[in-house]
């Protein structure tokens, strides 16, 4: 699992008075360790902030206080820092077998995670989609996310995805 970098500082925000630079890198935000973007943004909303933050080599806790509702002002690289969950199927009407040749590699990833989902409106079929995914979404509120469904059937989902966990 990757940490996120910070990308950006906002002049004048608080993470800019707290300290925090463009290439940090965070460790733990409030005590966790952010698994992505939302993950990240729900932390950051509090009124205090502890950024665990690796800078040059150095481990350093960065205190941050500020207004309810004040953004935080700090932009991170990435929207995932685990990984992204892959597609496991192998449709034949799937857009991504249909690209040409020669486009940017971006655009060959087969995701199937829910979060791109919400945070982008990507579509998943939630082939690999949790119990404990699935208690993320109600807890956190993760709405809406895009879904294939194709087939509820689970024989025809299964052949139609030609993936025997599609079922």
């Amino acid at each position: 699992m990757s940490s996120p970098v910070v990308a950006a500082v906002a002049p004048g925000s608080a993470a800019e008075r707290a300290g925090l630079a463009v290439g940090d890198v965070v460790l733990t935000i409030n005590g966790i360790v952010p698994r992505d973007i939302i993950e990240w943004r729900l932390a950051a909303d509090d009124a205090e902030v502890a950024l665990e933050v690796q800078r040059g080599g150095l481990e350093l806790t960065l205190e941050i206080e500020k207004r309810v509702g004040e953004p935080l002002g700090a932009e991170v690289s990435s929207a995932v820092f685990d990984r992204v969950r892959t597609c496991d199927n192998h449709c034949e009407f799937c857009f991504i077998y249909q690209l040409p040749p020669g486009l940017r590699k971006s655009l060959y990833l087969k995701d199937d995670d829910y979060r791109l989902s919400f945070l982008y409106g990507n579509f998943t079929t939630l082939t690999r989609f949790t119990e404990a995914d699935l208690e993320r979404v109600i807890t956190e509120r993760l709405s809406p996310l895009h879904v294939s469904i194709h087939a509820t059937d689970p024989e025809v989902r299964s052949r139609m995805l030609k993936n025997r966990a599609a079922a």
